[in-house]
């Protein structure tokens, strides 16, 4: 029964994980004594190896300030793995241990993967026992009814589980080992770690501060072990002896264990990081805010004021009808509210905050097809770094069109290619896939399953691409003007064939389901199924930097009721996932990502140098304050998906206390939380710094907040608030826009929201072109907004998003007291676990 309680509380961390980071005031992160430089924050740490591995030199890019995350592991002075297609000797295997000790280690997980003939049966397991092969140095603990010892797991909570490879602390979908690293022909080689907080692995308890602590600077510290394989096995005969040519043993037992490398691994602490009692603001909105807001947290509430700022992650839209309610507290979003959504006398206030934009993050193996030269099949399992994709492939991607991205058996996409390396256009942009082979994967993106602002741009870069458009109208990219005959006469999906764009949402319109007439008892398996929804694109970018495309596929006739299962995440070597997301987030789970062509024909990734070249390209809006993407542009050097998050606030509905602490918050945010860096208060790599004159703008725009704040709407001039400053550029891209807000009622770009008459639209805020957007049509004139659902939805999705919607609203409610709560919720869950310890049962 405890077991059974425990799994299920493991299984639902991840989803706790989403909804705790949305709500909560950070809670993997802390506050340090201050920011310190960039470069001593990363904190590389390398370390060398000894006896027969005294060449080999590991480097771990980032050792302190650790949450959940990915750091690069790289190494010189390695024997070249055996093969390259298996792991038959001289790899690397890497786990996360929370103790120098086999027994505390989470390794075991991925045993649950398919690996025969590509690696040792015992190699990626607990197990000690392998028939005739004997570990002279191993002491075997007690076996199992079947004669089978296994290295037990101790648990950070005191758990011990003496059988298995896995077990309620850790499974094949949720462990973040590493069990296979290679090294390349020249002895380097690199892989991305995902390091996990007590939140992701209970069993380690990394970054838990001990029960009762208050302002801790650091939680508990783990390890990140390195075991070297060679090319002898325990006993010291060749791998050649071995069964299939192949090492057998596993890295946990001691012979291997002895040649370990170590490193310490310094988490954030876990838990309520700032003072009791101190005063709260609240504040919510869209996610690409998310990783900038919970990092300034800790420097904030231990300023001078001590003032708490809670965050809840709700939609674009959640976001503005917060800002037109009668509290508008203090919210972040990519497009400003409607004239027709801004109840009139109303006058919001827009702030740009933080510049990123929206990528496809890529985790992607180089696999050598069949026919391949030895060049080629020498780069198996290396990670490829290079990814170019225009709009039109984008819209392949977005619209089911490739066959692995709906179903090798769906009739709308027979005549299709297989994915992205099986189509000439990619390879014409990207020849260094032309001799790959991803069998089922490069067919699609992981797309978040919410309506957002960002989507909408995404859309609007494609939509004003002519060669994209002409393939959404059902063109085949061999034909029309913009085709080529060397392509494959690829078409789109007939289900998306003149999609309505832009849009605020990615719609999964075929309806295909395959059948199993010779199992009857067998469920369809429908295209949801093997290509779902993230929740967000923070989900979106963590499963595709543990290879998982989240598909549920596996069929499992034993379950009650029988049901299809989560499939386990790609092995290593063969992972190839694409996800959509932001650039922040990308950083922190350590994607690459893709180079997007702009409208000048240049392909441009999401660095520094890209996205400000986009925001000085970026054009008015018609709102105060606000300028919008130009996917247009024809600057050379601009990332086509540049985006800046706006803070907005209406003054005159807050009190002067309230306006005081937001424009605080603000000032902060444009000031040193514009200082790249690590630790807490800093900014997260992926944002790029703001410009002066955005800066500039931000400031007067919170200098207004708070001269406004607590007072009537009256004792104000309709036109606005004067001294506007350019939210653009210095350059002649930029936009000049006041900072205040002015009456939605009144006329000019200072109205408060209110477009200019003859203003360009660019937005949702100001186009009248079907968007399937709520802000895109006009609410009722009323003293509260209408927001509409829209209509894209198939089947029960639309009540997943209205659910998510309504689950928003009520986070931004309770936002403010989770952070006292979660606290004693946490003390109480230890505590009971504390009490119910004892040794663990059986593992699989």
């Amino acid at each position: 029964m405890i077991a059974a309680l425990r799994r299920f509380l493991r299984t639902t961390s991840v989803v706790a994980l989403v909804l705790l980071t949305a709500v909560t005031c950070a809670v993997a992160v802390t506050m340090t004594s201050g920011p310190a430089d960039a470069a001593d924050q990363k904190s590389a740490v390398t370390v060398s190896g000894r006896g027969p591995y005294a060449n080999l030199k590991v480097t771990v890019s980032q050792t302190r300030n650790l949450v959940n995350q990915v750091v690069k592991v790289s190494w010189k002075g390695g024997a070249p793995t055996v093969s390259d297609t298996t792991y038959a000797a001289n790899y690397l295997q890497i786990m996360q241990c929370w103790g120098d000790s086999p027994d505390k280690c989470q390794f075991g997980g991925s045993s649950a993967q398919d690996t025969a003939g590509t690696a040792g049966a015992y190699t990626n397991t607990r197990q000690l026992t392998y028939g005739r092969l004997k570990d002279p140095d191993q002491t075997l603990p007690p076996p199992t009814s079947t004669g089978i010892s296994y290295v037990p797991f101790k648990s950070a909570t005191g758990d011990v589980i003496t059988k298995g490879n896995w077990n309620e602390f850790y499974d094949v979908n949720t462990t973040n080992e590493t069990p296979y690293a290679r090294s390349g022909p020249d002895g380097r080689g690199e892989v991305y770690f995902e390091t996990q907080t007590a939140l992701e692995a209970p069993g380690l308890g990394c970054g838990e501060v001990a029960a009762g602590a208050s302002n801790a600077t650091t939680g508990r510290p783990c390890w990140l072990v390195i075991v070297p394989r060679g090319e002898s096995e325990v006993d010291g005969g060749s791998y050649h002896s071995q069964p299939s040519g192949l090492l057998q043993s596993s890295p946990l037992t001691a012979s291997n264990w002895k040649h370990r490398l170590v490193v310490p691994l310094g988490f954030e602490p876990m838990g309520n990081f700032c003072p009791i009692g101190a005063d709260e603001r609240s504040t919510l909105g869209h996610e690409i805010a998310a990783e900038a807001i919970s990092r300034w947290q800790p420097a904030l509430c231990q300023s001078a004021s001590k003032t708490i700022y809670g965050f809840a992650q709700v939609t674009d839209d959640t976001a503005r009808a917060k800002l037109v309610s009668g509290k508008p507290g203090l919210v972040f979003l990519g497009h400003p509210a409607t004239a027709g959504q801004v109840p009139s006398g109303r006058r919001p206030v827009y702030a740009p905050m933080t510049l990123s934009g929206l990528t496809i993050g890529f985790f992607v193996e180089s696999q050598a097809g069949f026919n391949a030269p030895g060049t080629v099949t020498a780069r198996n399992g290396t990670r490829l770094t290079g990814l170019n994709l225009t709009p039109r492939l984008v819209a392949k991607l977005l619209t089911e069109s490739y066959q692995d991205g709906n179903s090798r058996l769906a009739p709308s996409t027979a005549e299709n290619p297989f994915n992205l390396a099986r189509d000439p256009e990619f390879i014409k942009y990207n020849p260094d896939y032309k001799d790959l082979e991803f069998r089922s994967s490069l067919g699609d993106v992981l797309v978040p399953e919410a309506l957002s602002d960002a989507a909408w741009e995404l859309w609007n870069w494609v939509d004003k691409d002519p060669a994209a458009r002409e393939f959404l109208s059902g063109t085949a990219d061999n034909q029309g003007r913009y085709g080529s005959r060397d392509f494959s006469g690829m078409k789109v999906n007939p289900h998306y064939r003149k999609v309505e764009l832009p849009r605020n949402e990615f719609p999964k319109g075929d309806p295909f389901c395959q059948e199993f007439p010779n199992n009857p008892g067998q469920l369809p398996l429908c295209i949801q199924d093997k290509h779902p929804y993230a929740s967000d694109m923070h989900t979106a970018a963590r499963a595709a930097a543990r290879g998982d495309t989240l598909a549920r596929a596996s069929w499992d006739n034993t379950s009650t009721p029988p049901g299809y299962k989560k499939t386990p995440p790609q092995t290593a070597g063969k992972r190839a996932v694409l996800a959509l997301t932001d650039t922040a987030t990308a950083a922190r789970y350590g994607l690459v990502t893709a180079k997007l062509q702009n409208a000048a024909g240049r392909f441009v990734g999401p660095d520094t140098a890209g996205l400000l070249a986009g925001q000085a390209a970026m054009k008015p809006s018609g709102v105060a304050g606000v300028v919008s993407p130009n996917p247009a542009t024809k600057a050379a050097n601009a990332y086509p998906l540049t985006l800046l998050t706006y803070a907005a606030t209406v003054p005159e509905q807050l009190t002067k206390q309230e306006g005081q602490d937001y424009a605080a918050f603000l000032k902060y945010a444009v000031g040193n939380g514009q200082r790249p860096g690590v630790s807490a208060g800093t900014l997260p790599e992926g944002y790029a710094p703001l410009p002066g004159s955005v800066r500039a703008v931000a400031r007067a725009a919170a200098d207004a907040i708070a001269s406004r704040a607590g007072t009537s709407p009256s004792t104000h001039t309709p036109g606005g608030d004067a001294g506007g400053s350019n939210a653009g550029s210095d350059s002649s891209g930029g936009a000049a826009a006041g900072v205040g807000g002015g009456d939605a009622s009144g006329g000019g770009a200072a109205a408060g929201g209110q477009p200019s008459a003859g203003q360009a639209a660019s937005s949702p805020a100001a186009t009248t072109k079907p968007s399937g957007s709520p802000s895109a049509a006009a609410a009722a004139a009323s003293d509260e907004p209408i927001i509409r659902t829209p209509a894209w939805a198939l089947g029960a999705v639309r009540y997943a998003l209205l659910i998510a919607l309504i689950v928003g609203l009520a986070a931004a409610v309770s936002g403010p007291l989770l952070p006292r709560v979660l606290p004693r919720l946490a003390a109480g869950l230890s505590a009971w676990r504390a009490g119910a310890n004892r040794p663990g049962s059986e593992g699989r």
